[in-house]
């Protein structure tokens, strides 16, 4: 059994907290054979194709056709880069997870819109009029590029504030979005992991200062579901399995989805350590599953 993980360059991954690292290293000493590559390697000349690099660092051109599972674990944002890539996963003939169709379909902010019942206040829209009408509705808000990550592109917003509304929508031309600031975030945005359909941890990410929550720059704290996150979880797993999207992190705010992540979800060290959990060796005997 081979594997290929598409991710970005190793070196510039934190050994000790990478997710990607982890499930390499668990697949690896479970007797799997992965190779890596940047979305670079990938190519196609009668058939779709990477240069892969092995265990050992050597770099050998493949047919992504010969790989049993392919992860794609580039991180955001997703830009035209990351989209041509899937457009060649597609090409490969094998499993990719999560799907290359259900990553070029799903924005990650707007991936939980059909979800809104469990989400605060929530707008997307280029006008700043429309904004500002919502601002006014909804009291103090924060305002989100629909390509940011890990807390980035995220700033909170009043009505009267144009300026943030036009740099954020380009003046009116990229549409954003707005969500009713919740003071809860103080405590910590908590990060749910999923595997398949089925829940498999979850950390309160704390931040160490302001409002902006992630592994990086907050405090990871054991925590557990309310009955409102997971009936969120219970209605969501089934629907992103059945898109193909196999391992993926719901953000809560205040028990309230704001996002889900599907490019590149992280979280199993701190989770796992906080659980007292091998996460990797379990989701790496998930894919050995359903790849047989």
């Amino acid at each position: 059994m081979a594997w290929l993980v598409v991710l970005d360059p190793i070196d510039g991954l934190a050994p000790k907290t990478d997710t990607s690292l982890a499930l390499i290293n668990e697949a690896r000493k479970q007797g799997i054979d992965v190779d890596t590559a940047t979305i670079g390697d990938l190519f196609f000349e009668d058939h779709a194709a990477v240069l892969a690099t092995d265990n050992t660092n050597s770099k050998k051109e493949k047919r992504l056709g010969d790989y049993k599972l392919i992860l794609m674990r580039k991180e955001p944002p997703y830009d035209l880069a990351f989209h041509y890539a899937t457009h060649l996963l597609s090409l490969s003939g094998t499993l990719v997870a999560n799907s290359a169709t259900s990553l070029r379909n799903f924005n990650e902010k707007l991936i939980a819109l059909p979800f809104k019942k469990y989400m605060p206040p929530t707008l997307v829209s280029s006008s700043a009029e429309i904004i500002k009408d919502f601002i006014t509705r909804h009291g103090l808000c924060v305002i989100k590029s629909l390509d940011s990550f890990q807390g980035k592109s995220v700033e909170k917003i009043e009505e009267n504030d144009t300026d943030t509304i036009n740099a954020f929508t380009g003046n009116e031309s990229t549409p954003a979005m707005v969500q009713q600031f919740q003071d809860r975030v103080y405590e910590g945005d908590k990060r749910v992991l999923m595997l398949g359909d089925t829940f498999i941890g979850a950390a309160m990410r704390k931040p160490k200062s302001g409002y902006h929550a992630n592994f990086a720059s907050s405090q990871a704290l054991a925590t557990t579901l309310t009955a409102k996150e997971q009936a969120a979880v219970d209605e969501i797993g089934p629907w992103m399995l059945e898109q193909g999207i196999h391992f993926s992190g719901l953000d809560f705010i205040a028990e309230q989805l704001t996002e889900i992540n599907i490019t590149c979800p992280t979280g199993i060290i701190q989770i796992g350590e906080l659980d007292g959990r091998d996460l990797a060796k379990e989701i790496v005997h998930y894919f050995s599953q359903i790849s047989q």
